[in-house]
């Protein structure tokens, strides 16, 4: 099997690690940030990697899946605010609800799903570390800030020049103040931040506050996968800054290059002609698809699409996956089509090609492998059921 490596924009072997017993792929995917409603942007993207663990498992290889869920960020804060909640009850709802949906559409669920407000001693410690090791520095704002002039390679994971990075982080609204008080440049980051009005805050020795947004993956995945990831995951947003960042200072921290062994990224879910997002109230939740489709179909047509590309969503397409899911309920006997399962297993080894594995499960269906198509279907749609929800 071959994956595409973001960093490199190469095609490399998939990468293992030394087990216990024997090789294993150890993946973190980066999660939710729970304060809205999973759409399917993000049901995309843990869909894609859901493939990616059950086809490395059905080859005999074990993986140790981690996802975070980030329940300490701005976003999270401001809906508590203009809800009147609190962010505790806020994020337990909606990560509640996140799991709930990907339940429903047959994942298989990550052996870890750390919270950032239970992981905050690792997360201070690495934070800690950076200081220590001359790669952060605090300033009179009570902030301890990454110097990002201090890690060469960074801008290489988003092949970005420093104009256009500083002008993600202005669209971002994360460029922050340069001058006496703030951070010396614009690309610094922090690791540690004074808490706000309302917001968490935990003791360190740079002060009461809360941690960055970045450090915060990196700790986690370092607790639970090591130094040294096989996999890096999530979507394309994510390459700046979040990853940028995050490959940055955890190899400023260990010193073990490179952090993840490949980056793989997943493409924007469009709708309205626009990315689908929270912010821009142009969402399709997974629950609105469910009212029209069956978890196995929504599955498929989430698959139908090239992984790492952006792709516009389509109530007709949708349906044309539900008319599939249907002739799939009534099929009968048990005809063979080797060829189908064949061009199944190339499809998903060549970069999890899932649109051409998917049109190795129609040759199935309509050749009448049963077989066949249950054991596709048991990659491509997971234990999401065939039958539409009741109600």
């Amino acid at each position: 099997m071959r994956v595409l490596d973001t960093l490199t924009g190469r095609h490399l072997p998939l990468p293992l690690s030394d087990g216990p017993g024997g090789k294993e792929l150890k993946l973190y995917v980066c999660g939710v940030t729970p304060y809205d409603s999973g759409h399917l942007g993000h049901a995309f993207t843990f869909c894609v990697f859901d493939v990616l663990v059950r086809w490395v498992e059905s080859k005999g290889i074990p993986v140790r899946y981690v996802q975070n869920v980030t329940d300490v960020d701005d976003p999270l804060f401001a809906r508590a605010r203009r809800d009147g909640s609190s962010w505790q009850d806020l994020a337990k709802r909606e990560e509640a609800a996140f799991v709930q949906d990907m339940t429903v559409l047959g994942w298989r669920a990550p052996d870890v799903m750390p919270r950032v407000s239970d992981e905050i001693q690792g997360i201070r410690a690495a934070a800690e570390g950076l200081s220590e090791r001359g790669f952060a520095y605090s300033a009179a704002d009570g902030s301890l800030y990454f110097e990002a002039a201090r890690y060469p390679g960074f801008g290489q994971l988003s092949r970005r020049s420093r104009r256009s990075m500083l002008r993600k982080l202005r669209e971002e609204e994360l460029l922050g103040r340069v001058g006496p008080g703030a951070k010396r440049d614009w690309l610094d980051f922090p690791l540690w931040r004074p808490s706000g009005a309302g917001e968490p805050s935990w003791p360190s020795r740079f002060g009461p506050g809360r941690p960055g947004w970045h450090i915060e993956c990196s700790a986690m995945s370092m607790r639970y996968l090591g130094e040294q990831v096989d996999i890096h995951g999530g979507g394309r947003d994510l390459i700046f800054s979040h990853h940028e960042s995050e490959r940055a200072q955890s190899e400023s921290l260990t010193g073990c290059v490179p952090f993840a062994r490949a980056w793989l990224h997943t493409g924007m879910v469009r709708h309205d002609g626009r990315k689908m997002s929270k912010s821009l109230g142009n969402l399709v939740v997974v629950k609105d698809t469910l009212r029209v489709a069956s978890p196995a179909a929504v599955r498929l047509y989430l698959l139908s699409h090239r992984y790492r590309r952006d792709w516009d969503f389509r109530w007709p397409a949708l349906a044309r996956f539900e008319r599939l899911v249907q002739r799939i309920r009534g099929m009968r006997g048990s005809g063979r089509s080797g060829s189908s399962l064949a061009e199944f297993r190339a499809a998903l080894d060549a970069d999890l090609d899932a649109p051409r594995a998917i049109r190795a499960l129609r040759r199935a269906v309509a050749s009448g492998d049963r077989r066949g198509v249950e054991d596709m279907l048991g990659i491509l749609a997971g234990t999401a059921a065939l039958k539409p929800a009741a109600g």
